[in-house]
């Protein structure tokens, strides 16, 4: 995918400017001129990964010494150029002397994460639906139980029916995974979102065409192929 190309050469700019930067010589100022700021801005046009980019960047100038010394001014131009707050670029710095990585500081709340796939599969079955804070939260309390996820999906399902279905939404699927596929996140929670992501295709009634999205879905969140067991009903509802 082109948009995780520009991102991932975007960030290994960042990290050998920040190096650079380090070896130049004291009061040199920055090494490169607008272009490259330019360049930065539209390969990362995502907050988070601006913030995970500034993150590289210092911990790349403060891994030898803890300081970025001569590259402190460079780096807060940096900053600047790719519009992160005071705010943003206070808690980078204090999380990486915390010993914290770049990227669990930028990651976007998980809450977002599992928005994204939970409206993916929605997408894949002709609904396109921006679930609210609370049916995120719902469905995740609910991916251990078969009974409940169906009750809730089958929910979703008749109360978004009218008004938000679409023959096969590609653009809003690509759109959707596209978005997926750069939000900055850990492992543990990008398999997280996948077992979620599973399982409620399973309470919807998986067909061949959420089972391709979530192939597709898979590879771009960078997982495993794991074993994901659907959800168990609970003991008296199988007797």
């Amino acid at each position: 995918m082109k948009a995780c190309e520009a991102r991932d050469s975007a960030l290994f700019d960042v990290a050998l400017l920040a190096e650079r930067l380090t070896r130049a010589p004291r009061g040199q100022g920055p090494l490169e001129g607008d272009a490259l700021f330019a360049s930065l801005r539209e390969r990362l046009p995502e907050g988070p990964n601006r913030v995970l980019a500034f993150g590289v960047a210092l911990r790349t100038a403060t891994e030898d010494s803890g300081h970025p010394g001569v590259a402190e001014l460079p780096l807060a131009q940096l900053a600047r150029e790719l519009g992160l707050t005071a705010t943003q670029t206070r808690d980078m710095r204090r999380g990486l002397a915390d010993g914290i990585s770049p990227l669990v500081l930028a990651a976007e709340p998980t809450s977002l994460l599992h928005a994204r796939v939970l409206e993916a599969v929605l997408l894949t079955a002709g609904l396109e639906v921006h679930l609210t804070e609370a049916e995120v939260t719902a469905l995740e309390r609910a991916t251990e139980d078969v009974d409940q996820l169906k009750e809730l999906a089958g929910q979703l399902l008749c109360r978004n029916a009218f008004g938000s279905r679409v023959a096969w939404p590609l653009e809003a699927l690509r759109q959707q995974l596209t978005a997926l596929a750069l939000a900055p996140a850990t492992l543990a929670h990008r398999q997280e979102a996948w077992r979620l992501a599973v399982r409620f295709s399973h309470a919807l009634g998986q067909d061949l065409a959420q089972q391709l999205v979530l192939d597709l879905m898979r590879e771009l969140l960078h997982v495993e192929a794991m074993e994901c067991p659907r959800p168990t009903a609970p003991a008296s509802s199988r007797t």
